[in-house]
């Protein structure tokens, strides 16, 4: 049940042929996180298992046949850990890899001390990009990239529609579509989230709440609508989003925390000759692109808040509230 952990002393991590371990300075929490505490993953779960997805630390021991890493290399961890062998590797397309491991899922992540990883998960922290930066944007703001890079494409002038502008995901693709020339539209469910949505660089930020913020999308593109959607809430959501979307226009979706089961009217879906992606974790290319972004000043994370390792749980009340702006990051070596 939600709530329910155990903090436990464990001997140190022993890595194997070619893989490393990293001493975690900084881990993001993730609603992924979230659906491992609550059991609502769509796949069986081992346990005990240590959560935590997003990390960013130094490595501090390496395995065999590790020849291009060495103790003390800052770097972030790639969060779907490829198998780098199957058909969709091979073409640097590790986001559908056959074979995937989901880190703090699948095996244990980095709410932890130290974490044993693969080398091939690991990236090279550029000059200029903290821990926390890292941990901050290695899942959420390499996730919108993706979307916004690869499953889509923005051009210049293009009008994007971000939902939930303040959250890790949101808050990083305001930010890349304003770089790639779009005019944004945000929505943020507080006054909080609107008020940084528009820091960010969204014209205009709606309330989800109101009922016709569809049609308020539509009011301010002068009744077009917008040429993509990024989208990663779900159900009831993701519906009102078509209503938004403009003749030949993309909504592109990662995420169900509002609903995974939704009925699609077909008619002005194919008439209107729009498009709905999905988009699920992200390829090396992604990863590496964020860090770069992150480390030339254009993008920068939303940190909401630090927690010290032993205060987890309360860290995981406060992304549940969902009063959170931004990211909240663990860091195992802060003191309480």
């Amino acid at each position: 049940m939600p709530g329910r952990f155990e903090h436990r002393e464990l001997s140190d991590p022993q890595p194997g042929e070619g893989e490393v371990v990293v001493e975690v300075r900084a881990c993001g929490l993730n609603h992924l996180d979230l659906w491992l505490e609550e059991a609502g993953l769509p796949m069986p779960v081992s346990l005990p298992r240590t959560p935590g997805c997003e990390i960013a630390g130094v490595i501090c021991d390496v395995g065999r046949g590790v020849n291009d890493w060495r103790n003390g290399d800052a770097v972030a961890v790639q969060s779907n850990i490829f198998c780098g062998e199957c058909e969709y590797c091979r073409r640097d397309e590790q986001s559908f890899c056959l074979r995937a491991e989901m880190l703090g899922v699948t095996r244990d992540g980095g709410f932890a001390e130290k974490v044993v990883v693969p080398v091939r998960a690991l990236a090279r922290l550029p000059s200029g990009v903290d821990f926390q930066t890292s941990a901050a944007l290695t899942l959420a703001g390499s996730t919108a990239m993706h979307m916004l890079t690869n499953r889509a494409q923005v051009r210049q002038g293009d009008w994007v529609l971000v939902i939930g502008g303040a959250s890790g995901v949101g808050s990083a693709a305001i930010q890349i579509a304003r770089n790639l020339g779009a005019r944004v539209i945000s929505t943020g469910s507080t006054e909080a989230k609107r008020k940084l949505t528009q820091r960010l660089g969204a014209e205009s930020v709606l309330d989800p709440a109101q009922p016709d913020w569809p049609a308020q999308v539509r009011k301010i593109t002068n009744k077009r609508g917008v040429d993509l959607v990024v989208e990663h809430v779900g159900g009831e959501v993701l519906l009102k989003c078509f209503e938004c979307l403009a003749r030949g226009g993309t909504i592109v979706t990662c995420g169900a925390t509002a609903g995974r089961d939704v009925t699609l009217n077909l008619w002005p879906f194919f008439v209107k000759q729009q498009r709905l992606v999905g988009s699920y974790g992200r390829d090396r290319a992604d990863l590496q692109t964020t860090l770069d972004w992150a480390a030339a000043g254009k993008l920068r994370p939303v940190i909401d808040s630090i927690f010290p390792l032993d205060r987890t749980p309360v860290a995981f009340a406060r992304l549940r509230s969902r009063q959170v702006l931004g990211k909240v990051l663990i860091s195992p070596c802060m003191l309480p």
